[in-house]
């Protein structure tokens, strides 16, 4: 009689190599603010600072809460200390900077007003009305940043001693911070995390940019984290405000849960599950878990401040400042028609058909446009091994057919580089 052939195979099922791409439940997470390990990332504790009080409030009420499930690495610390000052410093010139920038915002209104006025003929009396109540406006805005600001810095300063964010997180992290590493693991670590970063493995390569040691850093947290979970076997989550493809999975631009890798190395390494959350999602999931009620507007807070960390990754990958790089890569290289169609499709709500490809670029009617977005393709990847954008940046440019193989009907810009590209300057402006 024959043997079947899956006697003593290691059968699998759905999950049983790709854990990354299940959804976490409730139940997933219950059992790990009740028994796992809950790793808040340094950006985590450092916009305490950047947060309204009742948000501050509410996120350390969390912490709190977690009792001896919340381990801090000992980098993380590290980096809040490193940070803390800059952060304080940062914070207090934002209200500053509001209030000049909207001086200057309220400088041009007027001039744009004085100009259209002028243009037809709108008489003076009328001029001097809508200038006063467009003034009026900015004075009125650039008052509530002002209070705003005297508001929630008034008690905050670099005096540790009285710092009150200070005073609330002290009783939370005793006696759950990790140890830092021997010199000799530190050291083996800072060489792996660097190996990491040259070879765009996770976590950390997003950092390469970053000055000595410092593109490491993210992978020695990653190592703490990990022994901490081994010597306890337990399920980590890991709550960043870092939201980049080095610790992320990207689909479309957006996040959905951990890299398969570290999830690997983490079961790999002893631990559990890896579950990864953002301060406000973490906030939302925790309130019913650990019981306590939210005060009103500190989840929206909490996603103010990500929305703006965060801004650089809304846009598919890309920044400002990346395309623009690209526009002038593409212009020095002799492809500005190139540029041309981009924006020209962006202003045309993302599509520039092939009637307006030809006469944008001068093209005689027996001219193919077939490669037409191999330089943009080229110099985008050129971009993503300089660092300028990750790995799952969305493309910009794109052809498009009606029905099949043939000549293409146009171009598209992707629907998330829309308003970045609309929202660029003129090149003399730059």
């Amino acid at each position: 009689m024959a043997s079947n052939s899956t006697d003593g195979a290691d059968n699998r099922g759905l999950f049983d190599d790709f854990g990354a791409f299940r959804t976490p439940t409730t139940d997933d997470f219950t059992a790990v603010l009740t028994n796992g390990l809950v790793a808040p990332d340094a950006n985590v504790l450092l916009n305490l600072y950047r947060y309204t009080e009742q948000a501050r409030g509410d996120l350390l009420r969390a912490l709190g809460g977690l009792e001896n499930r919340l381990w801090v690495p000992h980098q993380a610390l590290l980096e809040f200390w490193r940070n803390r000052e800059s952060t304080l410093s940062d914070a207090r010139s934002s209200g500053d900077q509001a209030a000049e920038g909207m001086a200057g915002h309220a400088v041009q209104a007027e001039r744009t007003l004085r100009t259209w006025a002028n243009r037809v003929a709108l008489p003076e009396e009328e001029t001097d009305r809508l200038r006063d109540q467009l003034n009026e406006v900015f004075d009125d805005v650039r008052e509530a940043i002002v209070k705003v600001g005297q508001g929630e810095w008034q008690n905050i300063t670099q005096d540790t001693s009285t710092d009150p964010v200070l005073a609330k997180l002290e009783p939370a992290l005793v006696g759950r911070v990790g140890a830092p590493l021997s010199q000799e693991d530190y050291e083996k670590a800072v060489t792996e995390g660097m190996r990491r970063v040259v070879k765009r493995l996770p976590p950390g390569y997003m950092d390469k940019p970053k000055d000595g040691v410092g593109a490491a850093g993210d992978y020695l947290v990653w190592e703490q984290i990990l022994r901490e979970a081994s010597r306890r076997q337990c399920d980590v989550l890991f709550v960043t405000a870092d939201g980049k493809e080095d610790w992320w999975r990207k689909e479309q631009g957006f996040n959905r849960g951990p890299r398969p890798e570290l999830t690997e190395e983490l079961r790999t390494r002893g631990g559990g599950r890896l579950f990864m959350l953002t301060p406000k999602q973490f906030l939302e999931v925790a309130a019913p878990i650990l019981e306590f009620s939210l005060q009103a507007g500190s989840v929206e807070d909490i996603e103010r401040v990500e929305r703006i960390e965060t801004e650089e990754e809304t846009y598919g990958g890309w920044t400002a400042g990346a395309l623009v790089e690209l526009f002038d890569r593409l212009t020095y290289e002799g492809y500005g028609d190139r540029v041309a169609v981009i924006k020209y499709a962006a202003e045309k709500d993302g599509v520039a058909d092939a009637a307006s490809i030809y006469d944008i670029c001068d093209y005689s009617e027996d001219r193919s446009l077939r490669g037409f977005t191999k330089p943009v393709t080229r110099l985008t990847d050129k971009l993503r091994g300089l660092g300028k954008i990750p790995d799952s940046a969305v493309q910009v440019l794109k052809a498009e057919y009606l029905s099949g193989p043939g000549p293409a009907s146009g171009f598209s810009v992707h629907p998330l580089l829309v308003p970045l590209i609309n929202d660029l300057p003129d090149g003399d402006e730059r």
